[in-house]
């Protein structure tokens, strides 16, 4: 996609929340302190907070949907503009026109330092890969809180709702989280086609891998695919999800995890092609019968990787119209 139509798409997402905000009544903010259970036990937070650092994904979307622009968040080379920022990132901050937050760079690790320095009241990690030990460290620094389950996991709605309570705001995040909904209905009813097919998404695919990162049923953007209604293939709801998010299947195995579509992003073109090429993947149904969807654009990648209020515009704009192509 063009980087002009993807900034577009970024700023209609972005004025699409603040236009639900803006016509909405106003919502009553929720009474301190809130405590939020977490997979390193529970977080409680005394006061409303005013400085708000985020780790991983998605918390940074969900705080800026709800109008606030944190003091630090990740800088993301992969996926983001010259800035380092998403494009749906750059727009809500642009809408909001309270300046830019500092970009942390988690490259080597969790920058304790440069954190302590944004002096933050409250620390996001709810979709990350915290140790234990880097959730005790950066708790000396302000209440954090992780993720529920296991590292790099966790459900967008969920994620949306608990980033509302830490910052008091849960109504205001309820309805983000019904905006979006809606945007998934209206989808998933204007193509009932995708009901009863099923897919399996795929990761970092380069050319001569001898496996294939399946996404298991607890990732993300497993998540959305299914709910725009899709079913996840038979052989993809059977792959443990406690030991990652996503488990290597070799290229000889691929029929145990059959499905009617099959989607996966790419470092580059040369993945794309192989997957077409390779004799053992041209075996493999979604892709023998032309139904493989492949992802190069990294925005894109990143917006189905980490759906938010502030992505999944973004990504329903471009993953619905190649789903339905592959069905036709």
């Amino acid at each position: 996609m063009p980087a002009t139509l993807r900034r577009l798409h970024a700023a209609v997402a972005a004025a699409l929340v603040w236009a639900c905000f803006q016509a909405a009544p106003a919502l009553a903010q929720d009474a301190f302190p809130v405590s939020i259970e977490h997979a390193f036990g529970e977080t409680t937070i005394a006061a409303k907070p005013e400085r708000i650092v985020t780790i991983g994904w998605m918390s940074q979307d969900t705080v800026l949907a709800l109008g606030v622009v944190p003091v630090g968040i990740p800088y993301t080379a992969w996926g983001g503009d010259n800035d380092g920022f998403y494009p749906w990132v750059k727009a809500r901050l642009d809408e909001l026109g309270q300046g830019y937050p500092a970009q942390l760079d988690y490259n080597d690790g969790i920058p304790f330092e440069d954190i302590l320095a944004l002096d933050p009241d409250l620390i996001l990690a709810r979709y990350s890969g915290l140790t234990e030990e880097e959730y005790a460290r950066l708790s000396t620094i302000a209440p954090t809180v992780a993720y529920a389950g296991e590292p790099w996991s966790g459900e967008w709605r969920e994620i949306t709702r608990t980033v509302g309570k830490a910052m008091g705001e849960t109504a205001r995040a309820e309805a983000l989280v019904a905006e979006a909904e809606a945007l998934i209905d209206q989808q998933r009813a204007a193509h009932p086609e995708f009901a009863g097919k099923t897919f399996a998404f795929a990761g970092g695919l380069a050319a001569d891998i001898a496996q294939v990162a399946i996404y298991v049923s607890t990732d993300p953007r497993v998540q959305l695919v299914e709910d725009m209604g899709l079913t996840l293939a038979e052989g993809v709801a059977a792959l443990p999800t406690d030991q990652g998010f996503n488990i290597p299947v070799s290229l000889e195995n691929l029929a145990s995890v059959d499905a009617d579509i099959f989607i996966a992003w790419h470092p580059d073109e040369a993945g794309a092609d192989y997957v077409r090429s390779s004799p053992l993947f041209s075996r493999y149904r979604p892709v023998a019968e032309g139904r493989f969807i492949p992802i190069l654009d990294r925005s894109f990648v990143m917006a189905t990787s980490a759906p938010s209020p502030l992505s999944i515009p973004f990504a329903l704009e471009t993953l619905v119209p190649r789903i339905a192509a592959v069905l036709e």
